[in-house]
């Protein structure tokens, strides 16, 4: 989908970095997980700023749309007469309602999401400001304490909650809304925090044939990794290696399970992640075998060298996971797209290695070897 940015509202100088913010908004609106793995670009055609947004696995071009959300502009107005009718806009005899805009727009909008009040235990609705945002609400709250603060979206009134005191530090609530319509107004608030309009101006559906081929690639090198890792631990660890052989298979079950749970795209990023996990998975098995071995060597029977095995070997398999847990955190908060891809994908598959390790293969062991 291509997408002109309309920047008739921005400053020339401000232009290239609105263009930029837009495109993190637009990557983080469609990407709230990091498992669809979009790819948004900025393009410049003569005067016209554009947004480029692929997305990977959806042949619905209206599905798309949605996903995304309403391309709108968000802004705060003041109230300047209240209808005689609490709660009534617009309704009732002699009403009459003005609304005067503010310099507070959705540019300066970080988030909104659904809270719960922490006395009643009732819903609402929890939204945040930049630090420049701030200072702006804190004096817009200040000036209409006890009057209502009205939000539009697209011009159309989404909400116009009752100023109860002055707010500092850009956190504010909004309580007293209808349960029913707490996600979607949320909803309205993320999608209308964009510093300026977007219109979407083509859209295509491209098949996967180029890509399919590298994905066909990437699984059968997966798949003979695994097969030679499983071998290679069949004739070096013999019994025990054909245990953890089977307990690659259940961990790559629990893998693709999760996987698939979460709807995460695998795309070669998230496939190259998955695999190094497998490495990580057959590592934790290997340090408590080396472990194992080594009791035995002392003479301990099978059955106590396997669970000192175990206890032995879990520090280093706690420490080596962590490490790689930290990395895969960094690399996701730290970076966009693909690369969050192959991190989420590697981090899910280091903690399920580690279920997989201490758990799967602890019970399968326990189970056939005896003391």
């Amino acid at each position: 989908m291509v997408y002109e940015v309309d920047m008739s509202g921005v400053a020339s100088e401000d232009r290239n970095s609105v263009l930029s913010g837009l495109r993190d908004v637009m990557e983080r609106r469609v990407n709230v997980f990091g498992v669809s793995e979009p790819r948004v670009t900025t393009a410049r055609r003569g005067e016209s700023y554009q947004l480029v947004v692929e997305l990977a696995g959806i042949r619905d071009t209206e599905e798309a749309i949605k996903q995304i959300g309403r391309t709108a502009l968000l802004d705060f107005r003041e109230v300047e007469q209240v209808p005689p009718t609490a709660g009534q806009v617009g309704e009732g005899e002699g009403a009459k309602i003005n609304f005067k805009k503010t310099e507070l727009t959705g540019r300066y909008l970080q988030k909104a999401q659904v809270g719960l009040d922490s006395t009643t235990n009732q819903p609402l609705i929890l939204i945040n400001f930049n630090s420049e945002g701030s200072k702006i609400f804190e004096r817009l709250t200040e000036k209409n304490i006890g009057r209502p603060l009205a939000i539009f979206l697209d011009n159309e009134l989404i909400s116009m909650p009752v100023v109860q005191e002055k707010i500092a530090g850009g956190s504010a609530q909004i309580t007293g809304v209808d349960s029913k319509e707490l996600k979607k107004l949320v909803s309205l608030f993320n999608a209308g925090a964009l510093p300026a309009p977007l219109n979407l101006i083509s859209q295509q559906t491209i098949g996967a044939s180029l890509g399919l081929d590298s994905l066909n690639k990437a699984l059968i090198a997966g798949g003979a990794g695994a097969l030679a890792i499983m071998l290679f631990m069949a004739i070096y660890y013999r019994r025990l290696g054909l245990v953890a052989a089977l307990a690659l298979v259940f961990y790559m079950i629990f893998t693709a399970a999760v996987f698939k749970l979460f709807g995460i795209t695998m795309t070669l990023a998230g496939i190259a992640g998955f695999i190094l996990s497998i490495g990580m998975a057959v590592d934790a098995n290997i340090l408590v075998f080396a472990r194992t071995k080594e009791e035995k060597a002392k003479g301990v029977s099978g059955l106590a060298a396997l669970e000192e095995g175990f206890r032995r070997a879990w520090p280093s398999i706690r420490d080596s996971n962590i490490t790689t847990i930290l990395t895969s955190v960094v690399l996701y908060y730290l970076t966009s797209s693909f690369v969050r891809g192959f991190a989420l994908a590697l981090l899910i598959g280091v903690v399920v290695s580690m279920f997989s390790a201490i758990t799967v293969s602890r019970v399968i062991l326990r189970t056939f070897v005896k003391s």
